[in-house]
C-alpha cells in the first residue's frame, strides 16, 4: 500500500531514468528470501548516489518502514536496515532530517529489530540506525546497557 501512495515517475531516479521501476523493484525487495538476493535489486543505487540522496530517497525510506512493519525474510530485513540507515545519514542535512522523521514514526519497530537479536546483523543495523533517530537518548543506551544485545 505505501508503494501506491507515489507517483514514482515523477522522480528522477539515481539511475539517470524515472523512478517507476523503483516500484517493483521494492516489492521485490520485500519478498526477498535472501540477504544476497536483496542486496542484488541494487535498491541503494536508485536512492542514493554515494551519500547524496536522489528524489526517490524520502518515499523510499517511507517504503522501508513499512516494510520493516512487516514479516521480512532476516536477509531482506538487514538488506533494508542497512539502506534506511544510509537515507537517515547522508550528506544531505535536509533530505536526512526528512528521512529521520519519517523513520521515528516506526521506532518501535527497530526497537524490535536491536531486541530480537535474531541475526547480529539485525541488531548492529536496528542500532545503527536507533543512533541517528533517537531523540531519547536516555532510552536507547537502557536498551543498549541491558546486557541482552551484543554489538560490536
Amino acid at each position: 500500500m505505501e508503494i501506491d501512495r507515489y507517483d514514482w515517475s515523477a522522480f528522477a531516479c539515481g539511475c539517470g531514468k524515472t523512478a517507476a521501476h523503483l516500484a517493483d523493484d521494492l516489492k521485490l525487495l520485500a519478498e526477498a528470501q535472501s540477504q544476497e538476493g536483496a542486496r542484488a535489486l541494487r535498491i541503494d543505487d536508485h536512492a542514493l548516489i554515494q551519500s547524496f540522496p536522489q528524489e526517490p530517497a524520502v518515499p523510499v525510506t517511507a517504503v522501508l518502514m513499512a516494510a520493516l512493519s512487516g514479516d521480512l525474510a532476516p536477509g531482506a530485513r538487514v538488506v533494508c536496515l542497512d539502506l534506511l540507515l544510509r537515507l537517515v545519514d547522508t550528506d544531505d542535512e535536509d533530505s536526512a532530517e526528512t528521512c529521520r522523521s519519517i523513520a521515528r514514526q516506526g521506532l518501535w519497530v527497530l526497537y524490535r529489530d536491536l531486541w530480537s537479536s535474531t541475526h547480529p546483523d539485525l541488531v548492529i543495523y536496528a542500532y545503527l540506525v536507533l543512533r541517528a533517530i533517537e531523540t531519547d537518548e536516555k532510552r536507547l543506551r537502557t536498551y543498549r546497557d541491558a546486557g541482552r544485545i551484543r554489538l560490536p
